[in-house]
């Protein structure tokens, strides 16, 4: 399990009450995101936020959408190999207080293939710091694959727990919130053997959803 903060805990004791609506705060305005995309000899700029890689905060869930990470080799095109990346950047604040939260990370996107193609999609996230572990699907040589919308998600917990230097009440519940950033980076990779095959792969959206686990112990009263 990983923290986003510690502290030593002795003396107090831990008892479970409502927090406010949302656990997290994604700060949008302040988010980052830039990439490439290379095929064959060619490379350009991709993931440029405010024109084809958009951030939308909907309470404890961040979306991402993205129109142009992909790589598509068709038939009769000569390149061979394409890959593409986007490295995302959200400044983020956590609610105070003493609990389990369930960090989940979902990468939705398509992927078309003839039998002598591959395809692989990943995203290698980071959260206040700790790293996760990576999220990734690939697409082997063989069998053909016309599929426009497949996802792959994870869920990882983290122990939130605010510091206390004098008065525990003042300085877990009353206090700054916890700050920290969520980094993503996300990539796409294909390959054809020969030029009369098709490969393509384009990650249309990463959602973000940080959110007490359920059951969980939580202290501090809602805000």
């Amino acid at each position: 399990m990983r923290h986003v903060a510690s502290i030593a805990l002795a003396g107090l004791a831990i008892s479970s009450s409502a927090f406010a609506q949302s656990t997290i705060i994604w700060d949008t305005a302040r988010a980052i995101s830039g990439g490439s995309k290379q095929v064959g000899g060619s490379a350009q700029q991709v993931c440029i936020k405010d024109v084809n890689t958009f951030f939308v905060e909907a309470g404890n869930t961040l979306s991402v959408l993205l129109t142009d990470l992909g790589v598509a080799l068709p038939s009769g095109d000569y390149a061979l190999t394409g890959r593409a990346n986007c490295r995302i950047v959200v400044p983020v604040e956590v609610a105070r207080g003493l609990y389990l939260g369930d960090l989940t990370q979902t990468v939705t996107f398509g992927v078309v293939k003839g039998a002598g193609a591959t395809a692989r999609v990943s995203a290698n996230s980071s959260f206040f710091g700790h790293p996760l572990p990576v999220l990734s699907k690939g697409y082997n040589w063989g069998p053909i694959v016309n599929s426009p919308l497949e996802q792959i998600s994870r869920t990882d917990t983290f122990m939130v727990n605010t510091p206390s230097f004098q008065t525990w009440y003042r300085t877990w519940c009353l206090g700054r919130q916890p700050k920290g950033i969520y980094n993503s980076n996300l990539a796409v990779g294909v390959e054809k053997n020969n030029m009369y095959d098709e490969a393509q792969l384009a990650i249309d959206g990463l959602d973000v959803k940080f959110e007490v686990r359920p059951g969980a112990m939580r202290f501090c009263p809602a805000q």
